[in-house]
């Protein structure tokens, strides 16, 4: 999927370049936006010099260049709290964290069942302020989709275990019992979750439950605590051409505690956004799910 809509944008880039312009102009389905922290409440996490950069791409907003991680609370309304918290990490490569399908829509629909929610921005890897070279680079990435690793992101790790620190020491300001705080990462924020447990077991040993959505499946996690696990991924995603069930395997060698979804279909990277498949069935399951846990 997210391979399919850069492939869109270039097209449209290539469509939209004009041949004396001093500087290319971006592909029509890419626009900035303003920063939407203004618009939702941020915990900064950490201190950045530079200017992160928030865009639309086919009305998907994300945003890259992210140089200080911070929390954004998305909160059950009054009456339904029940007390749980969820800490959301969207994917991206990182080179952009996908904000909006794989962050704030996935946090409404966790308030919207009782949790307190909190979507992580997470330091990026530097990319090209220039929309053009940025979108011929990360072609480049995705084109790779399955046929490599994704080199590890350390920063992505630490804001994610300062995020969990955070949300725990204060949990009574929020109505949140600290042993009742789970993680869900998707693609890249699975493999900052999946690192986080291999390298911060103390920190990782409290999550009460942990989701993984089309995460790398080439190898199983090495060590560290098992949470209970929702494992949700699509057959015709090349993360799972290249890895099958080798971490799925490897994690019930480990525990039992293991809820496994594989979709006929969805591609990478399906998260909020419907296609047609039954992998957007997800969230639905995913929220019977965690219900019992």
């Amino acid at each position: 999927m997210i391979k399919s809509l850069l492939l869109g944008a270039a097209l449209g880039l290539a469509m939209t370049m004009p041949t004396q312009a001093a500087e290319p102009a971006p592909p029509p389905a890419f626009r900035v936006v303003p920063t939407t922290a203004s618009l939702r409440p941020a915990i900064e996490l950490g201190s950045g010099a530079g200017a992160e950069q928030w865009e639309a791409f086919v009305d998907q907003v994300s945003v890259r260049n992210v140089t200080g991680a911070a929390l954004y609370p998305v909160l059950p309304p009054p009456g339904r709290r029940n007390g749980r918290a969820v800490i959301v990490v969207p994917g991206g490569g990182y080179r952009f964290v996908s904000i909006d399908s794989e962050g704030f829509r996935v946090a409404e629909a966790l308030a919207a069942d009782g949790y307190a929610a909190f979507v992580l921005k997470y330091r990026t890897v530097a990319t090209a302020r220039d929309i053009p070279a940025y979108l011929a680079d990360t072609m480049k990435l995705f084109a790779n989709l399955g046929k490599g690793e994704l080199a590890d992101h350390p920063p992505a790790v630490e804001d994610l275990a300062t995020a969990l620190a955070h949300v725990r020491s204060h949990a009574a300001d929020w109505q949140v019992d600290p042993a009742r705080i789970g993680v869900i990462g998707f693609s890249a924020g699975s493999r900052t979750a999946i690192r986080l447990i291999e390298t911060s077991p103390e920190a990782a040993g409290r999550l009460n439950s942990i989701a993984l959505l089309y995460p790398p499946m080439t190898q199983p996690v090495k060590s560290g605590p098992r949470p209970p696990l929702f494992l949700a991924i699509a057959a015709d995603d090349p993360l799972f051409q290249q890895g099958k069930l080798t971490l799925l395997s490897g994690w019930l060698n480990e525990s039992p505690k293991v809820e496994f979804h594989l979709y006929a279909g969805g591609s990478h990277g399906f998260g909020m956004r419907p296609n047609g498949n039954t992998s957007d069935l997800w969230i639905g399951q995913y929220l019977a799910w965690l219900r019992r846990h």
